[in-house]
Parts: structure tokens; C-alpha cells; sequence
């Protein structure tokens, strides 16, 4: 009997607290037949108390004989991992059981099995516990009763932390032995008050000799770098007069830092500014022409002579640039070889071309002289100025080669007289219209109003732009007096269509320029038919260091009639209109400047041509020609 009752506790506590200590608890199987309660006077065996309810039994099944009642039974703790906190016990399980007969009910025993801790872990397989006084041999013939056992209740909310204690300026003390790091606190601002500034140290920028002390200035700086800071800085520096400090893109121009890095002779910062160069060169053809013209030019065309091309004056009065309205003007002066590149009709030269205060080789011009009113969004131009159409022009300063391409020289206007409209739309657009007097001309023989259009785009990423421009009116048919064209007047027209490539952006080392140009004359043949003039222009430059950058040119100029090539030849050239055919160069060369001040510009031409009525180069003697050339632009 006591082994019975031995056997029946310890299989009823396993069957019990196994499954709810591995988390696998299910339904509880049906009730075994009940047990029988203990007699008074049998002692119980030692741990089992007598609250035990024991239930009555089926109707259906007969009465079988009682077991000993189970008892608690304190079973061995299984071990808990030292990283992981025990969980709290889970509370004693009351079980009912049936009276032994529904006479005569059946003392309640409570019985409380102890259950072990079971760590947190995965699925384990169900362990068999075994009593101190079990010997480990020992087996039951069959498994007792297994009672039914409530399942387990969630365990019990942790206690709530006492609040940290906490700084005066709400954050929790450091740990003991800790030392709090200083926090700044921003002052109080008075409602309707303006905050108040921080204050910061200045900081000592690149050395900018002041022109009042001479010692380096000192400037506050942003708490971060800006877009537009170097712009901000080199302008500050200009004010100055002092030199750039070095800038982060690989490259240094003047129209991106926003300033000129030139030494001038005179204040740029006055109401009036003066300023200006100096140019000159030397040309040598290889084929060495008798009269020494090399071929049909405008410029450069005397053969190994030094020339003395430009010395150029602007004095000018611009619009502000702070967006307010204002007036100005400006006056260019031109003395030297390139003179009769900017001269007109009517004023340095009569309405026939002939010379009025110049000489052959040397003269004044008046490339431009006109009032300006605006602002630095919309302007007027009155006077005589700059044509708009195509790429080059006839300052030194705003060219890379010192040649220059058949387009210019022969294709196109120089300059206008009359008024012209200036509007800035937006971010990326620029229109310009105006009203002219023809071609390169005060006063001239057929004085017809000409329009004056164009439109330029530049992308927000300035990695590309383009721009369109045309010019368009009556003018004398028979420029060149080319025999048998009657003289009489027709529209003229010329556009011009540029395309420009910066791969780097603003601060790229390469560069692309595509021009695409053409004109044409009514009434200017023989048989009163169109003359046509057209062609392309290729530029590609690469800037070695912010002194050095190369370049080349390639252009092909097609004047279908012979009315263009040879236009205002001086009166020594032999090489006069009519020249048609195809015209081509290829140039390359350099632009090497030891100071701001100073441009060195050598390069070398190779021109020939193709379908010509007659030989073009070495005093009609060949159909090409070899140019090496070099001039030295200084800056004042």
C-alpha cells in the first residue's frame, strides 16, 4: 500500500507541473475513477495534508479501489541560467474531487503541488521527476490518476521604478562618480522681442592688403559654407584691391567668382570706370607672298611685320547691379592695325568707304558710343554698339585666337546704330530686339530700318546653352562692285545659331561650341538672283591650369557667288572679290597668362579651298597657306 501511494503521488506531480513548466499545457484528459480518502486513523504518508476534494464517480463505471491521496511532494529545482531572472512561482493549483458515494460526502483535501522554475527556453522534452526516498529502479505497474490542473495565470506586473531624479533642466542625473556635461541653455526672449545674436569669434581669411592700413583683413564668417561664399568673398576682395584666394574648382574665371582678379590703372568702384588694353603680334606665312598680304583678311594680313592690332579705351558708366533703376553710358576707342573692323558708314569713313582721317594700316575708330537706361534686368540701348550675331568680336579680350574665322570677317555685320532692347526672363532666358540702320552705318547710301532679334537660353546646371540671333532689312545689293550687278537695294539677311557644351560645369575644364551661320542678298548677281553665304564654325577648348588652357578651330564658309570673301580689303591686297568657292581652316593654339594682366597668344593656321573660280592665297598663286602667329595682350 505505501508503495502504491509512493508511486500515485509521484506520477501525479509529474503529469501535472511537466506540461505547464515547458509551456505546453492543453486540455486536461478525462477524470480517472476517484480515489478513496484516507481513514483518521491511518497515518497519511509524510508530506500529504487532508484538504483533498476528491470527486464522486461516472454513474456508468463501478467503484474501484482508492488510492491514497496525493500529496505535495517538494521536487528537485532545475537549475536557471544566471543571465536570465527566475520568474515568479506559479500559484498553487485547487483540485476538486467527487465524494467517494453520493451518500456520504468525502472530506475536501487541498492538495498543493510544488512546482519547479523552468527557465524561458525552447521546446524540451518532458522530464520524469523522481522522489529523494525513490530508488531509481523502482517503477510503478501503471501511472496513477492525472488530476486536472488550472492553467497558469500570467505572472504578476513587476513593481513600477521609483521616478528618476532629475536636473533642473530636466534630464536625469549621471550615474554615481559620473560627471554631467555642461548644456547650453538659450536665453529667454521676451515676447515681441527680437532674439538676440550669437556672438562668434572672428576668423582670419587669406591675407587681403587693405588699401587704407595694408594689413590683412579679418571678416566674420557664416556658421556654414553658403552657395555664392567664394562669390561673396572674391567680391569683398575686389573691393579691396586685392588678389583671390585660391579657389576649390580646378579652374578660376572671372564671370564665376563674380569679380575682375585684373590690376586696374583707375578705380573700378567709381561712378565713372576707365580701363583698357594693349595688342600686338607678329604673323609669318610660310609662303612668303610678294606684296606680304597673307591672303583675303581683315586682320593680321601683313606677312612677317610686327603689327601693333589694338590699344583699346572704355570709359563707362553701368547700370546698378542692385536691381534699381539708373542710367549710363559707355564710349570704346580703337587705335591701331585693326581700326577699320569697327569703323562706319558716315562717320570714320564716307558713304562710299573712302578714308576721311585714317590711313591704310593704321587709324581711329569708334566702335561704340551709346546711353544706356534700366535696370539689370530690363535696359535700353541708344547709339552705336556691338551687333548681336555670331560668336566673335572684334576686342582682343573676348577672343582666344588672334585670328580670326571667315564668319567674322567676311560673313557678318560689326556694329549698329540705333536702339536696343534688353530683357532678362526668369533664370535661364535672355531676349534682346531692336531697331538699326543696316550694316556698319551712320549714314549710308540705302538707309533702311533693320530688326535686330535674339534669344539665349542657359540651363539651370549651366552645363549647356544655346542662342539664336538674326538680323534682317533692305540693304545695297552690290557691296563688293562686282561688274555687271546693277546697283540697286534688297533684303538682307544673316542668323546665327550657337550651341555651347561645358561638361564640368561652371568650373569644367573643357568647353564646346558649335556655330552655324547663314546669309544671303537679294538682287546681287548678275541675273538679279540671290547671293548666299554659309557655313560652321567648331570650337573645342581645354583648360590645362587656371594660367593655361588650349584650344582649336575648325571652320568650313561656303560663299556660293564671290560677293563676301575679300569685303573692305585694304587697297594694296590683291586678293578683291569675287572669290567664290569653299573656304576651310584649322587653327590651334594657346592662351598662357603669367599674371591676370597678361595674355600670350600663339597659334597656327593651315587655310585652302576648294571650287574656286581662281587661287586665293600667295597673291593668286596657291589654294592654301601656312600661318604661325603670336600676339601679347596687356591689361590696364
Amino acid at each position: 500500500m505505501r508503495w502504491f501511494l509512493r508511486s500515485a503521488v509521484a506520477a501525479a506531480g509529474l503529469g501535472s507541473a511537466a506540461p505547464v513548466a515547458l509551456g505546453q499545457y492543453e486540455s486536461p484528459p478525462p477524470m480517472m475513477p476517484p480515489v478513496r480518502p484516507l481513514p483518521d486513523d491511518e497515518p497519511p504518508p509524510s508530506g500529504i495534508t487532508k484538504s483533498l476534494i476528491v470527486p464522486a464517480p461516472a454513474p456508468a463505471l463501478p467503484a474501484l479501489p482508492i488510492a491514497p491521496a496525493a500529496a505535495t511532494v517538494p521536487l528537485p529545482a532545475i537549475p536557471v541560467p544566471a543571465t536570465a531572472p527566475a520568474p515568479p512561482p506559479v500559484p498553487p493549483a485547487t483540485v476538486e474531487v467527487s465524494p467517494v458515494s453520493p451518500a456520504k460526502p468525502a472530506p475536501t483535501v487541498a492538495v498543493q503541488a510544488a512546482i519547479p522554475a523552468y527557465p524561458p527556453a525552447g521546446p524540451q522534452s518532458p522530464i520524469r521527476q523522481t522522489r529523494s526516498d525513490e530508488s531509481p529502479t523502482e517503477r510503478p505497474d501503471r501511472l496513477p490518476p492525472v488530476l486536472p490542473i488550472a492553467p497558469p495565470t500570467a505572472p504578476p506586473a513587476a513593481p513600477p521604478k521609483p521616478p528618476a531624479k532629475l536636473t533642473e533642466n530636466g534630464f536625469p542625473l549621471p550615474p554615481a562618480g559620473a560627471k554631467l556635461p555642461s548644456i547650453q541653455v538659450s536665453p529667454r526672449v521676451t515676447p515681441g522681442a527680437s532674439a538676440p545674436r550669437t556672438a562668434t569669434k572672428p576668423v582670419e581669411l587669406p591675407p587681403f592688403p587693405s588699401t587704407s592700413t595694408g594689413k590683412p583683413a579679418t571678416a566674420t564668417p557664416a556658421p556654414a559654407p553658403i552657395p555664392g561664399a567664394l562669390a561673396a568673398l572674391a567680391t569683398s576682395a575686389a573691393a579691396a584691391g586685392a588678389a583671390l584666394p585660391e579657389s576649390p574648382c580646378p579652374t578660376t574665371r572671372v564671370c564665376d567668382i563674380g569679380c575682375d582678379p585684373v590690376w586696374r590703372a583707375c578705380p573700378q568702384d567709381g561712378p565713372v570706370r576707365v580701363r583698357g588694353w594693349l595688342d600686338g603680334g607678329y604673323v609669318y606665312n610660310t609662303s612668303n607672298p610678294n606684296s606680304k598680304f597673307n591672303g583675303p583678311y581683315n586682320s593680321i594680313d601683313r606677312n612677317a611685320e610686327p603689327m601693333f592690332n589694338q590699344a583699346y579705351l572704355i570709359v563707362d558708366r553701368p547700370l546698378p547691379a542692385d536691381g534699381s533703376f539708373g542710367a549710363g553710358f559707355r564710349i570704346d576707342a580703337l587705335f591701331g592695325y585693326d581700326f577699320f573692323l569697327g569703323q562706319s558708314r558716315g562717320f570714320e569713313v564716307d558713304r562710299d568707304f573712302n578714308r576721311r582721317w585714317n590711313g591704310q594700316y593704321y587709324g581711329l575708330a569708334i566702335p561704340q558710343a551709346y546711353l544706356e537706361a534700366g535696370t539689370d534686368r530690363v535696359s535700353l540701348k541708344l547709339g552705336h554698339f556691338y551687333t548681336t550675331v555670331g560668336y566673335e568680336m572684334l576686342p582682343a579680350t573676348g577672343n582666344f585666337f588672334y585670328s580670326h574665322a571667315y564668319s567674322y570677317q567676311f560673313g557678318q555685320p560689326f556694329t549698329h546704330w540705333g536702339g536696343l532692347l534688353t530683357a532678362k526672363i526668369g533664370r535661364n532666358w535672355e531676349a534682346h530686339a531692336g531697331l538699326v540702320n543696316g550694316w556698319d552705318a551712320l549714314v549710308g547710301r540705302a538707309n533702311n530700318v533693320n530688326v535686330l532679334a535674339g534669344l539665349k537660353y542657359t540651363a539651370d546646371s549651366r552645363l549647356w546653352w544655346s542662342s539664336f540671333a538674326l538680323v534682317s532689312g533692305q540693304e545695297q545689293n552690290n557691296v563688293a562692285g562686282l561688274p555687271g550687278v546693277i546697283g540697286t537695294d534688297g533684303n538682307r539677311t544673316r542668323y546665327s545659331f550657337l550651341f555651347g557644351l561645358t561638361p564640368g560645369g561652371l568650373c569644367g575644364r573643357w568647353e564646346y561650341v558649335f556655330h552655324h551661320y547663314y546669309g544671303f542678298q537679294e538682287n546681287a548677281t548678275a541675273q538679279m538672283n540671290f547671293a548666299r553665304w554659309y557655313g560652321i564654325d567648331q570650337y573645342l577648348y581645354y583648360r590645362v591650369s587656371n594660367n593655361l588652357k588650349l584650344g582649336t578651330r575648325f571652320e568650313w564658309f561656303r560663299d556660293e557667288d564671290g560677293t563676301r570673301v575679300g569685303l573692305m580689303n585694304r587697297s594694296s591686297n590683291p586678293n578683291n572679290p569675287p572669290l567664290p568657292g569653299n573656304y576651310f581652316s584649322l587653327t590651334g593654339g594657346l592662351n598662357y597668362a603669367p599674371t591676370a594682366n597678361v595674355m600670350i597668344r600663339p597659334e597656327i593656321r593651315w587655310d585652302f579651298t576648294s571650287d574656286t573660280s581662281r587661287r586665293a592665297f600667295d597673291d593668286g598663286r596657291k589654294n592654301n597657306q601656312l600661318l604661325l602667329g603670336c600676339d601679347l595682350v596687356w591689361q590696364f
